[in-house]
C-alpha cells in the first residue's frame, strides 16, 4: 500500500501529460486577421477565455473572437482577404465563421453585430463567396463591396455605398427581401420584413460614415 501511494503521484501526473495542451492548442491556432487602428479603448473575448483583452494596433483576431468597443472609440479590422470592418463606440461584433483561400477563388464569411454601428468593405467579390453579417433583427447577404449599418436589439438599418446587398428579417417566417443598391436602404425590425428600401439622405449616410471613420 505504502508503495502505491509513492507510485499515485508519478501516475497522475503521467495522465496529465496525456491530456490535450488547450493552452498550446489556442496559440497555434490560425488567425484570420488583425487590428488595423484603434481610437480610444477596447476589449476582445478569445474562445475559450473568461476574460477579455484589450485591443491593441496589430493585435492578431480569431474565428469566434468578439470585440467591443468603449465609449468614444474606434476600431479597424482587417481580415486575410483584405476585408476590412470599422466599428464605432460602443459596438459588439463577433467573427462567428471566416475562411479564404485566394488559389481556389473562395471566400465564406459571417458576422454578428449585436450593438452598434458599422461598416463593412469587401476588396472584391469572388464567383464562390457567401458572407453574412447577422443582427438581432436582420440577416443580410452580400453582394455588394461597401455597406454600412446602425444595430439595437430590435431594429436594424442598412444602407449600401456600393455594389448590392439582400436584406431580410432574421426570423424566416417574416416573408421579404430587400435588394439594396448604392444609396438604397432599409430598416428591419424584430416584429416584420424589411421595410421598402428608399433613398437615404446625404446627411445619414456622412453621419455613419464620421462614426466609423478612423485614421
Amino acid at each position: 500500500m505504502k508503495q502505491w501511494k509513492r507510485l499515485c503521484p508519478v501516475v497522475v501526473w503521467g495522465l496529465l501529460s496525456l491530456l490535450p495542451d488547450t493552452t498550446a492548442q489556442a496559440q497555434q491556432a490560425k488567425s484570420i486577421g488583425q487590428v488595423t487602428a484603434l481610437e480610444g479603448e477596447g476589449t476582445v473575448l478569445h474562445q475559450g477565455k473568461f476574460a477579455p483583452e484589450p485591443l491593441t494596433l496589430q493585435k492578431p483576431v480569431f474565428r469566434e473572437d468578439i470585440i467591443e468597443t468603449h465609449r468614444a472609440s474606434k476600431v479597424r479590422i482587417t481580415l486575410t482577404d483584405a476585408t476590412v470592418i470599422s466599428l464605432a463606440e460602443q459596438s459588439r461584433l463577433e467573427l462567428k465563421q471566416f475562411s479564404h483561400d485566394a488559389r481556389q477563388q473562395t471566400r465564406s464569411g459571417r458576422l454578428a453585430i449585436s450593438l452598434g454601428v458599422f461598416r463593412a468593405i469587401l476588396k472584391e467579390i469572388l464567383p464562390s463567396s457567401t458572407f453574412e453579417v447577422i443582427t438581432p433583427t436582420t440577416v443580410a447577404a452580400i453582394r455588394g463591396t461597401d455597406f454600412m449599418g446602425e444595430v439595437t436589439a430590435d431594429s436594424t438599418a442598412i444602407v449600401v455605398l456600393e455594389g448590392t446587398v439582400a436584406v431580410s428579417n432574421v426570423r424566416s417566417w417574416f416573408r421579404g427581401l430587400s435588394n439594396l443598391t448604392p444609396g438604397m436602404g432599409t430598416t428591419v425590425r424584430s416584429d416584420g420584413p424589411p421595410s421598402t428600401p428608399t433613398k437615404w439622405s446625404e446627411s445619414r449616410i456622412e453621419g455613419l460614415l464620421r462614426a466609423t471613420a478612423i485614421q
